[in-house]
């Protein structure tokens, strides 16, 4: 048997090729004589070819694709707070741009050393910051000089007047200080205001002379200026007094200008009389005018030439200093030293044009009498009656005027002559006063009703407005002209308790006595 060198096969002895691998197998040659040298050519063989072998099947190796990591970067705080600050600096008029500045400029230089995000909202912050400082200190710069321009035309002023000897004092009275931190004295009847200052509160005494009894007290505030126009004009504008009107004003009379207009605002809490606090609510009363700076014989003198809004009446306060200088001997007249007395009595009846048969009261010497001649005259039979007034009491103004109160019921009485402007003989139309005091009265958010009726006064031929206010209060007033044609004002303040103080005034008041 023939074995293949290659695998190893078994095969035929005669056999020339392995059957297995195909590789060739040695032959077995017999010996032969040996013949004369030839070249001897070597045997072919087949090139062997390797086994075949079936590969190995391997998986392939799968790799898992690796994402690349991003590298954040973080923001930085104070980038953000610049931004924010001098985003809101926009809307606040500047007011947080410096700090947005300083923020976002610090933000800016950290986050470039810290390598950290927010670079654009520093630049942003310190761009909106820089323009608003811009904004606001030209804003600044033009009002200075503004306000530069106008103290140094002010200065030049004074100087001026200084040269000319027509320095005005008005100009340099801080006129709500003046008044509050002063004591003042109504013109007519003496009663006394007194504030005090610390506690912002005042106390108005019947009279000067007698401070222990017999007033009101509460609370007040005090404007001037422009401050004061606006308050009369827009905080009070149901009182009535318009813009326009308030310009018009200052403007027909030369010493009033819109610096020396003021109002004080009276808040009443109580009312004492005779030691005792009346049973009444709080009310208050606003009065409005101008602080004036009279000369006389070269002597300056401060008064209050006011109005009082809700009773549409003047009063004139002294400064308590110059009251008697200013008024003289007519400060010592004080509780009516020239009231009348009662020998003069005239029985003769009054000649009128009234329709109603008019009877003269009469009363005994013992009966109490307020008035003049010139007022007309009531005889006080009910309660104890006092001198009084309501910061009613402008002698200038009125041709005559006197008014008491009732210790016991609160309700006052007012006797006036209106001055001459309003005689009858100046074409003055009665009825047109009287509707338009009407028309105001129901235009007030505190009166209830009110209206008029004609009567007889006196025996005088006259118009009655009759109004109720919601605390209760009723206020009579009686227009008519006497034989003089001049126009009075007669009214009395009361409630309805007390109908008598109302019918004493409506029967007993007379223009003789």
């Amino acid at each position: 048997m023939a074995i293949c060198p290659n695998c190893g096969a078994n095969n035929n002895d005669n056999a020339k090729f392995c059957s297995s691998c195909g590789g060739a197998l040695p032959v077995s040659a017999p010996v032969q004589p040996q013949p004369q040298a030839q070249p001897v050519q070597p045997a072919y063989q087949q090139p062997v070819q390797p086994a075949y072998q079936q590969p190995v099947y391997q998986a392939p190796v799968i790799q898992q694709q690796v994402q690349p990591v991003k590298n954040t970067v973080k923001n930085n705080g104070m980038c953000t707070a610049g931004f924010v600050l001098s985003l809101i600096g926009i809307f606040t008029v500047g007011l947080t741009s410096i700090f947005g500045l300083i923020f976002s400029v610090i933000g800016l230089i950290v986050s470039g050393k810290k390598k950290e995000g927010g670079k654009g909202k520093a630049i942003a912050g310190i761009i909106m910051s820089v323009i608003m400082i811009i904004l606001v200190i030209s804003v600044y710069v033009i009002s200075f000089s503004s306000s530069l321009s106008n103290y140094i035309d002010k200065a030049e002023a004074v100087a001026e007047s200084v040269r000319s000897g027509s320095v005005d004092d008005d100009k340099d009275i801080d006129y709500v200080k003046m008044i509050e931190k002063n004591n003042w004295i109504t013109m007519g009847d003496n009663s006394y205001m007194v504030f005090d200052k610390k506690n912002k509160s005042f106390t108005y005494y019947q009279s000067y002379l007698d401070t222990s009894d017999n007033y009101y007290s509460g609370t007040y505030h005090i404007y001037a200026g422009q401050d004061a126009f606006d308050y009369i004009t827009e905080d009070l504008d149901e009182l009535g007094v318009e813009k326009d009107e308030l310009r018009q004003m200052i403007n027909m009379n030369e010493e009033y200008e819109m610096d020396n207009l003021i109002c004080i605002c009276l808040d009443y809490d109580e009312l004492i009389v005779d030691g005792e606090r009346q049973d009444r609510e709080p009310w208050t009363i606003h009065y409005y005018g101008f602080y004036l700076t009279p000369e006389e014989d070269g002597e300056t003198y401060n008064v209050l030439d006011v109005a009082n809004m809700e009773a549409m009446s003047y009063v004139t306060f002294v400064l308590e200093k110059d009251f008697k200088d200013y008024f003289g001997s007519s400060a010592n007249s004080a509780y009516g030293t020239d009231s009348v007395t009662t020998s003069d009595h005239i029985t003769d009846p009054v000649t009128t044009s009234a329709t109603d048969t008019y009877i003269e009261p009469t009363y005994d010497g013992d009966t109490e009498v307020m008035g003049d001649s010139t007022t007309g005259y009531v005889f006080l039979t009910e309660g104890t009656w006092d001198y009084w007034t309501e910061a009613d009491g402008m002698g200038d103004y009125y041709l005559a005027r006197e008014q008491r109160i009732n210790r016991d019921t609160s309700a006052i009485i007012n006797l006036t002559v209106m001055p001459q402007v309003y005689n009858k003989g100046e074409g003055v139309d009665i009825s047109l006063i009287v509707e338009s005091s009407v028309q105001s009265l129901q235009d007030s958010d505190d009166v209830t009703n009110a209206y008029y009726t004609k009567t007889t006064l006196g025996g005088f031929e006259a118009y009655e407005i009759y109004s109720q206010y919601k605390d209760g209060m009723i206020l009579s007033v009686w227009y008519f002209y006497d034989n003089e044609d001049r126009l009075h004002y007669v009214s009395v303040e009361y409630y309805s308790s007390d109908i008598a103080s109302y019918n004493m005034v409506k029967d007993t008041f007379t223009m003789y006595h």
